[in-house]
């Protein structure tokens, strides 16, 4: 597609766009749907878990895909604040309802931490999805479980897909 053909948008809604995706849980509920119901998980957990791996598939994705652009920064930059915002709203809600103080930016950045950990494991890794499945997979206490693992990796897929997707359909001004 050449530039001229591309919708034209502002780094702020590009940055809300990638958010609202990142958010949106009906690709979620689809994985989860899909998981046998015999299977013997904490649902909640991984279900939790799953909208961590988007919002960091998402995040991740940006920086990858904008890597040498000068777009990187500031897209990066009003998507993260969005997450951030979100989260402080998420804290505030969990802390009240359950009477512990919860910090959900923090708790994404230590996810954050763990996933590229994992990726950087394995240098020069042509899959990425080969680390975060399974990563996923113990973070969620199934380590083993090949379903989560699958779940992982689908989630992280589609996210990295969908951003590429809607990078490739805009030009940012």
């Amino acid at each position: 597609m050449n530039e001229s053909s591309l919708e034209k948008i502002s780094i702020e809604k590009a940055g809300e766009d990638l958010f609202d995706f990142a958010i949106d849980r009906s690709d979620i509920k689809l994985i989860l749907q899909s998981l046998p119901e015999d299977i013997k998980i904490n649902i909640v957990s991984v279900e939790y878990e799953i909208q961590l791996l988007k919002i960091l598939a998402v995040g991740w994705s940006i920086s990858f895909f904008l890597d040498e652009s000068s777009l990187m920064k500031k897209l990066s930059e009003s998507f993260w604040n969005a997450v951030q915002s979100f989260s402080q709203n998420i804290s505030m809600l969990s802390s009240s309802s359950t009477g512990k103080e919860i910090d959900y930016f923090n708790t994404l950045k230590k996810r954050l931490d763990t996933y590229l950990n994992a990726l950087n494991l394995i240098p020069d890794n042509p899959d990425p999805l080969a680390s975060i499945g399974p990563k996923f997979a113990k973070i969620c206490d199934c380590k083993d479980n090949a379903h989560i693992m699958l779940s992982g990796s689908k989630v992280f897929n589609l996210s990295v897909g969908g951003v590429k997707n809607y990078l490739e359909s805009i030009q940012i001004e």
